[in-house]
């Protein structure tokens, strides 16, 4: 039985994500803190970390929040704990622990700026390095081999992810002086980099749907293919969701590359059959009719010509030509045009496909236009002139069977 159906064809990747960001290093070697939580947006200009030489300037920074922290914000984090508090999630103490670090962290910029004044007068200026944000945009606390990598820089040997380090970073980490620690998103704007097996997979697309497999969030990206030696790659440009996924590097992503709609039959019962192919000029639809006819110029023995409308099926069509059962039109068949004193001899031939539908309890050729085929089916047009319908039964394997065939 003929069915409605679906197919999408789709890719498969893995790609690079590559941000507009700004990344901050250190000045000096020390002991990092952060005062904005990991993951939250930062203001221009505000502080996102300090580095000391020692732990010292950490304990005094401390001292110095705590003087301007929120006790009532502290207090009520710590209620709100214990009465939703269940064993058997304990992993929620560490909610409560990053809930009261942002407390701590959740004082504004003139804030900070009175306890850096009051650190540098207890521990001096040469004791720790203060490092601001120059834009706005949402903060991460680790470094990958792409750092300050553009999407050119990008080539195949970077997909192997056996080869990929992340180097994270928390408050109270030793770092060098000179390494990354910080970056900022500043745009919603950014691009993933994927590897592609041929050119012409993308080649033709302006415009793709990509589904992120992490969570199955589904986004529209520009798309733009490019050849780098005997490599391919794919750049997919997105104007939405840098945020969502600003920690990943590597996502797994499906790009959908064609949609069709229509009905589904097994490739197994697809059979081909010759007809004739007669220009669409000869087509007319005669004195008072609304049927398409052909005129049939035939000759006497003694010479006298006739023209005769006669309708024959048509099978099937294009912009240039219809295409007729020779079983129904015959041999030396010659058509009249009606416009002109043209004829045409209908004897070339044209193989098309279709399948036997046995509604009528015999096997009876139906032309098919293949919209694409996945696996083991195809997807079919469903409105091919002289088609198969939706819930029509054809043969399963048409090499079984021979057309007009009684079935039952």
């Amino acid at each position: 039985k003929v069915t409605e159906d679906k197919i999408t064809n789709t890719l498969s990747l893995t790609g690079i994500a590559v941000r507009d960001e700004q990344l901050l290093k250190t000045s000096q070697s020390g002991y990092i803190t952060y005062y904005v939580e990991e993951g939250k947006r930062v203001k221009k200009d505000g502080t996102v970390f300090t580095v000391d030489k020692d732990k010292k300037v950490q304990e005094t920074f401390a001292e110095k929040v705590e003087e301007l922290m929120d006790d009532d914000e502290v207090s009520r984090k710590i209620n709100e704990y214990q009465s939703v508090y269940n064993d058997n999630n304990f992993s929620e103490v560490y909610d409560l622990k990053y809930d009261l670090k942002n407390a701590i962290l959740n004082i504004n910029e003139d804030a900070m700026k009175k306890v850096i004044a009051s650190v540098q007068d207890a521990m001096g200026t040469e004791s720790f390095q203060t490092q601001k944000s120059t834009s706005s945009g949402v903060v991460e606390f680790y470094s990958d081999k792409f750092d300050g990598k553009k999407v050119s820089d990008i080539n195949a040997s970077d997909f192997d992810q056996t080869r990929y380090r992340k180097q994270k970073y928390n408050t109270a980490d030793k770092v060098k002086k000179n390494k990354v620690v910080a970056r900022i998103n500043k745009s919603e704007k950014w691009q993933i980099v994927v590897p592609l097996k041929e050119y012409t997979m993308l080649k033709d697309k302006k415009e793709v749907s990509i589904r992120f497999m992490q969570d199955q969030n589904k986004a529209t990206a520009t798309v733009e293919t490019i050849k780098k030696g005997k490599n391919y790659f794919g750049y997919l440009k997105l104007n939405d969701y840098a945020v969502r996924y600003l920690s990943e590097r590597y996502l797994e992503i499906d790009i959908t590359l064609d949609s069709y709609k229509g009905l589904k039959i097994p490739n197994t019962s697809i059979v081909k059959k010759k007809f004739y192919q007669v220009p669409v000029k000869y087509l007319t639809k005669g004195d008072n009719s609304t049927t398409e006819q052909f005129a049939v110029r035939s000759t006497s023995k003694n010479g006298e010509v006739t023209v005769e409308q006669k309708t024959y099926t048509i099978y099937g069509r294009s912009e240039k030509y219809c295409y007729l059962d020779p079983d129904e039109v015959g041999e030396n068949v010659v058509l009249q045009a009606m416009d002109s004193n043209q004829t045409f001899l209908i004897e070339k031939k044209k193989t098309l496909q279709g399948v036997y539908c046995t509604n009528r309890g015999y096997a009876d050729f139906k032309p098919i236009d293949i919209l694409t085929q996945k696996d083991d089916y195809s997807i079919i047009a469903n409105d091919t002139n002289q088609g198969v319908s939706a819930y029509d039964f054809i043969v399963l394997d048409g090499t079984t069977i021979k057309e007009n065939q009684i079935i039952y």
